[in-house]
């Protein structure tokens, strides 16, 4: 017989956001723009966004 293997079974909602989230830490300068973000305090941020 062969090796015995742990699986993990997830929701596929839950595995779109593990990807998601893997997708968004790739770019470049993301991974500190949220932290960043995390660190601003509400009253701080706009209310409006010059998109």
């Amino acid at each position: 017989m062969g090796k015995r293997n742990r699986a993990v079974l997830v929701s596929e909602e839950d595995w779109s956001a593990i990807q998601e989230t893997r997708y968004l830490l790739s770019v470049p300068g993301m991974r500190e723009s949220i932290r960043e973000g995390m660190d601003t305090p509400v009253d701080d941020c706009d209310e409006e966004l010059n998109w």
